[in-house]
């Protein structure tokens, strides 16, 4: 299989991939083709060769490492466009209840907790120490990351960020595309597409780019 990313998220999610049995990681792809990454794999090419180096490669699955939730989800519609099944990296250190659904192209990092009930999308991270409290609900190319907990019959959006070490209280509603700051407290319903932060987290307005 081929792994689209090379820093260091790929490294973490190689060796999630290469816990399960037979499954062989070919090399990295990265946008610029140099070697970013410290692992044993090779950067095999640049993310502009994919389609050359599937063929070349004969790969039969792909995993996208990249943590940008939006390139992610770009980088997983193209994998599946040229016809590259994704799987997903689960690693041995990982919980997973056996009533809990995890879609394809997902990591599922050391330490993380995906409880009973919980419903987490395709190519989602769950960072190392994260916990999804039961009857929750990750979205698609969602990430959450390390540190966090998530309490039970929480609903994530597609692409939201939930920042490192943040909490949120159950059946709490995160809206599309929200990003939630480290170490925040949510305790209501987030709206889509907005930044919240603070204990209780609160909305602050986006930084405007500068002319």
């Amino acid at each position: 299989m081929l792994v689209i990313g090379a820093g260091g998220h790929a490294r973490v999610c190689i060796e999630a991939l290469t816990d399960s049995p037979g499954c062989e990681v070919v090399g990295c792809v990265s946008k610029t083709g140099e070697q970013v990454t410290s692992s044993d794999v090779d950067v095999v090419g640049s993310d502009e060769q994919l389609d050359e180096l599937v063929r070349a490669l004969d790969v039969s699955h792909a995993f996208v490492a990249i943590t940008n939730n939006r390139v992610r989800a770009e980088f997983i519609q193209r994998c599946l466009a040229i016809g590259i099944p994704l799987i997903s990296a689960i690693s041995r250190g990982a919980y997973i209840s056996n009533s809990a659904v995890v879609g394809t192209g997902t990591l599922v990092a050391a330490g993380a907790v995906v409880n009973t009930g919980a419903r987490v999308g395709t190519g989602v991270i769950i960072s190392p120490n994260a916990s999804i409290g039961y009857d929750s609900i990750v979205g698609n190319n969602a990430h959450v990351a390390s540190g966090v907990a998530i309490g039970g019959a929480v609903l994530i959006g597609d692409q939201a960020l939930i920042g490192i070490g943040a909490r949120v209280v159950p059946a709490v509603s995160i809206g599309a595309g929200v990003t939630v700051g480290a170490g925040s407290v949510v305790i209501r319903d987030v709206p889509a597409r907005t930044v919240v932060m603070g204990s209780p987290a609160r909305r602050v307005e986006r930084a405007r780019p500068r002319r």
